[in-house]
């Protein structure tokens, strides 16, 4: 089964990937988001995932911790949209590393933190 790219790039105009398909609008992301398939994943773009979370277009976060590579943007570097989430998953390797998998929980509720 051949897995359909949907691409978001201010630079490329074209794919040697086949099935590919250009995406410019918050408008075309909605669709894809409530169509038929697999999830939608962003793989190293601050900039789309901000856009996905000011758009309360995000279900689950997949985080990496303690892994930093570079001097690259940060995720929530200018703020984002307030959304609870809730851990449903987590590993640490024996290196240490935690990945931890968030799903959305609605409105944050503010005023006490668990423990």
């Amino acid at each position: 089964m051949m897995v359909q790219n949907n691409v978001m790039s201010k630079t490329l105009k074209k794919s040697n990937w086949k099935k590919t398909i250009f995406i410019e609008t918050l408008e075309e992301i909605k669709k894809l988001k409530n169509s038929e398939g697999s999830d939608i994943q962003v793989w190293g773009s601050n900039k789309i995932i901000q856009l996905l979370l000011k758009n309360d277009l995000v279900d689950e976060l997949r985080k990496t911790f303690p892994l930093t590579l570079g001097m690259g943007k940060k995720l929530f570097d200018n703020g984002t949209f307030a959304a609870a989430f809730t851990l449903i998953e987590s590993t640490v390797t024996p290196n240490g590393v935690i990945i931890a998998n968030y799903k959305r929980a609605g409105n944050v509720k503010t005023g006490t933190v668990g423990v």
